[in-house]
């Protein structure tokens, strides 16, 4: 009886055991099951791309922006891509046009401003293997004394040049030319070419090519290679890229230079522009050139953590993330080298210009999908921009705080001969010009000014923009008095010459001369601002001289000054006369004020 019961008691255990065990397994299959779920899920690519689109409406989204565009658009290159590989990726259009060259795979395009990328990643390269501190003054990586149009002791680091806060204003130097001879190694041409320092480090932002350039040459001196050895050995190397060159003839690949000969350029209405190619003298900051999917494959390996660009994931982390920030606000605008908030949040990247092409190439940090457009039309919009923005979004931040006033560009020419430029500069703006931009204002003891994506504008009081006009009105009134004055000795000379009167009047001829020497300053502006308007470029020879002509001509105008006071004291005159020679002598110190107010005497500037 006991060992049946003991038996009974055993089954009943074994059955209870026995339920455990398949309750416990169907847990574990059941969390197994989830893990494989999540982790798939995970795994899978995300489906909507930056602007909420699905991916399935990407190739129509692109494909209708070229329909609607097909009347102006000459040739379009566009790729969609992802961290494992291509979304979308097709060439629409002509190479050229006029040959019917069509736009194919093999077909090579400029990247412009996108270049510049290639230098902020040689810099955070050289920064992980710690030849290059990012924070450090460079010139310690300069040969001595190669910066010479410095006006501020604070130091410019490698970090200024990527955010383009190094205070560098514009030049009037060409930064290409069409023709080969004037290419020049781009240490020589950085020494010569130097734009000034307009604003202390740090303070004003202005995009800049010649301080791209300057960082590219900083690669060279730290790596102990050539800009265009460095990239290709570490960049383009080990990415796999085959169809890229960076020098200003491309012979850096001589396929890319032969592929380079079937393409023409464009406007942006799809006008052919005659003799499109140019040598970019400053090559590291807007040469590159190269297929789309070579151009896509770079792209692809800035939206990888893991990839052969850096040996740590913290040098990528460290470059995706905020080095500027717009005015005073929380608002990123740049991530060493690379800009933000214009598009959607987490998206980053640049776009660029030539004189023959538009790119654009942005990728989100946070999925790492991104997008890349190359066109053969210069300033080409419809493509670069609203179709970008129909993939990879567009900002939802506001501007901050609008403004009325008087502006100047930070690009404006500060200081030198030059400095007369920055009226090009100055403009009346509201609110309402500012609506569709991300900006932001900001006052400090340093700088009032508009916070914007590459560019500050300089706000000025009413004080500062009369202190800017109102001489140069003068000036130009000085002019037309002068120019009537001498009429009026024309026609004088002629009555009295035609009545045979030889009656002298005191000051006669120092009068006429001082009218001349006021009039002649003004037109020796005239070569400078046709050159100008018709986008040539002057050697610093040619500007050189131009400003010597100032100096003398405010020397001259001096000693007429001078020699009027001596003559006014020693002859007797009316007071009609005496009158007429102290507003000539007005007239005279008001073009001396210009001269010197404008800097145009200042030749060793230039």
């Amino acid at each position: 009886m006991k060992w049946l019961l003991h038996l009974k008691t055993s089954n009943h255990h074994k059955k209870l055991a026995s339920g455990y065990i398949r309750y416990l397994c169907c847990c574990l299959i059941v969390c197994m099951l989830m893990t494989v779920i999540s982790v798939t899920a995970a795994a899978a690519p995300a489906q909507k791309m930056p602007s909420g689109i699905d991916r399935s409406q990407v190739q129509a989204i692109i494909e209708d922006f070229w329909n609607k565009n097909e009347k102006t658009a000459v040739g379009m290159a566009a790729a969609v891509f992802d961290r494992d590989g291509i979304i979308y990726q097709n060439q629409f259009g002509f190479a050229n046009r006029e040959k019917k060259i069509k736009l194919t795979g093999d077909s090579v395009l400029e990247w412009g401003s996108a270049s510049k990328t290639l230098i902020w990643v040689s810099a955070m390269q050289l920064s992980e293997q710690g030849k290059l501190d990012l924070q450090k003054d460079i010139r310690s990586y300069l040969p001595e004394g190669f910066l010479t149009h410095l006006h501020f002791d604070t130091p410019i680091t490698m970090l200024h040049l990527m955010n383009h806060t190094a205070g560098f204003g514009d030049q009037l130097y060409a930064i290409e030319s069409p023709f080969a001879q004037d290419v020049m190694p781009l240490g020589d041409y950085l020494r010569i070419y130097q734009p000034d320092q307009a604003f202390e480090p740090g303070t004003v932002c202005n995009y800049s090519n010649w301080g791209a350039a300057l960082a590219g040459y900083v690669v060279e001196r730290v790596s102990g290679q050539s800009y265009a050895d460095y990239v290709q050995a570490h960049i383009f190397k080990p990415l796999g890229i085959q169809h890229a060159a960076l020098l200003p003839d491309l012979s850096d690949n001589p396929a890319v230079a032969a592929e380079r000969k079937k393409l023409e350029g464009y406007t942006a209405d799809g006008e052919w522009i005659e003799n499109s190619y140019r040598y970019i003298l400053l090559y590291p900051a807007g040469m590159c050139t190269s297929t789309l999917s070579d151009f896509c494959t770079y792209a692809q390996a800035l939206a990888d953590p893991h990839s052969a660009l850096f040996q740590k994931e913290a040098t990528y982390q460290e470059m995706i993330s905020p080095s500027a920030y717009l005015g005073d606000t929380d608002i990123a605008v740049n991530a060493h080298g690379f800009w933000l908030c214009q598009f959607a949040d987490g998206v980053i990247g640049h776009n660029g210009n030539t004189s023959t092409c538009s790119s654009q190439m942005q990728w989100d940090v946070n999925s790492g999908v991104g997008m890349v457009v190359l066109t053969n039309q210069q300033g080409e919009r419809h493509f670069t921009l609203d179709m970008t923005y129909a993939i990879m979004g567009k900002t939802t931040v506001s501007h901050h705080e609008g403004v009325n006033a008087t502006v100047l560009g930070s690009n404006a020419i500060m200081h030198g001969p030059m400095k007369l430029y920055s009226l090009v500069g100055m403009e009346q703006v509201t609110e309402d010009m500012f609506e569709h931009f991300v900006c932001a204002r900001q006052t400090n003891d340093k700088v009032d000014k508009i916070a914007m994506q590459g560019m500050d504008y300089l706000i000025l009081s009413d004080a500062d923009a009369a202190g800017m006009i109102i001489p140069v009105i003068l000036w130009i009134t000085a002019a037309i008095f002068a120019f009537i004055a001498l009429w009026i000795k024309l026609i004088r000379l002629i009555i009295r010459s035609r009545h045979k009167t030889d009656r002298t009047i005191p000051l006669g001829k120092w009068s006429a001369v001082s009218s001349v020497l006021i009039i002649v300053p003004l037109m020796l502006l005239m070569p400078c601002v046709l050159s100008l308007s018709d986008g040539a470029q002057w050697s610093i020879a040619e500007y050189q001289s131009w400003s010597i002509c100032y100096l003398a001509a405010a020397a001259a105008l001096a000693g007429l000054i001078i020699g009027g006071l001596i003559l006014m004291i020693r002859h007797t005159m009316t007071m009609k006369r005496r009158i007429y020679c102290i507003v000539t002598m007005l007239l005279m110190g008001v073009v001396i004020y210009n001269i010197l107010y404008w800097q145009l005497y200042m030749f060793w500037l230039i």
